[in-house]
């Protein structure tokens, strides 16, 4: 900013050189003096006088035009001053703010590069969790896939197993009803075998009795003889029949007595695999909902 100087009158008589004073100092006593000294050629009305007079004047006044321009350029050198420190301020405030804007940036730059590494982590994380939904979604497929074909064979299993409960009912009811046929058809052979020792002794006691028609009774011995060892030979073939029969029916029952607790350990087997299955199943939702969780 210029300094701020009143315009000069260079109309006027030039002021004589005098040593520099201090613009605070007031004129010494001696100078004022010397300027007020008795003039012994001022007289009223002397253009001399006049001239002297104005010539004083004009030299205060520049003297006072000199004190305020001292002043104003002090004023001003304060001012430049002050503007050099507040510049001086004002560039290491901006040089700290430069510093602080070079930090900032890169602490923004350091943040778009996590939040770039947080958003690939997040893609990472949004696919991992979409291939375990559709895991989840293949193994509750495979659970709902692997619990009807389960319900079926267990179904099944069941089915078999009632059939096969009836089944030896039935064969037991068979087996008792044969048994009950056959020790009827066994005692009735018996009561026939009975009656025929009891007729054969009472014809061996008649042959006592009657040793003299021995020979017309030869015949009917020997017929009696042959019924009796055909009878023998019948119930020994009967026997042997019933006997393979028997046989059979305890085959048959011993094979589904064999079948029975199979079909129950498949049963029970295929039970077991269901609740390992299930357990199975429990594990991987709660993997998932683990997951989800997190």
């Amino acid at each position: 900013m210029p300094p701020h100087t009143s315009p000069r009158n260079v109309s006027g008589p030039l002021a004589v050189d005098k040593p520099p004073m201090s613009p605070l100092s007031p004129m010494s006593a001696d100078e004022n003096s010397s300027w007020a000294r008795p003039n012994h050629y001022n007289t009223p009305n002397s253009k001399t006088s006049q001239y002297i007079d104005k010539i004083t004047q004009e030299n205060d006044r520049l003297r006072r035009e000199l004190r305020a321009e001292k002043l104003a350029r002090e004023d001003e050198a304060k001012r430049v001053s002050a503007a050099q420190t507040k510049a001086e301020d004002s560039r290491a405030e901006y040089e700290h703010w430069q510093v602080l804007a070079s930090t900032n940036a890169r602490a923004i730059e350091r943040k778009d590069r996590k939040l770039e590494e947080l958003k690939a982590l997040l893609d990472i994380e949004v696919a991992r969790r979409k291939s375990a939904e559709l895991r989840a979604e293949e193994a509750l497929k495979m659970l709902g896939d692997t619990r009807s074909e389960t319900q079926r064979q267990l179904s099944q299993a069941y089915e078999m197993k009632g059939m096969a409960d009836t089944n030896l009912e039935t064969a037991r009811d068979g087996f008792k009803r044969m048994t009950e046929g056959y020790e009827r058809k066994i005692r009735q052979i018996n009561d026939e075998l009975n009656e025929l020792r009891r007729k054969r002794l009472e014809d061996a006691d008649k042959i006592k009795r009657q040793a003299i028609i021995s020979d017309q009774l030869q015949h009917e011995s020997s017929r009696a003889i042959r019924t009796e060892a055909k009878l023998t030979n019948l119930m020994e073939a009967y026997k042997t029949e019933h006997k393979k029969e028997v046989e059979q029916l305890v085959q048959e029952a011993e094979k589904l007595r064999r079948v029975l607790p199979e079909k129950e350990r498949e049963a029970q087997e295929l039970v077991d695999s269901l609740c390992q299955t299930r357990d199975k199943m429990r594990w991987v939702m709660t993997q998932q909902q683990r997951q989800t969780g997190t």
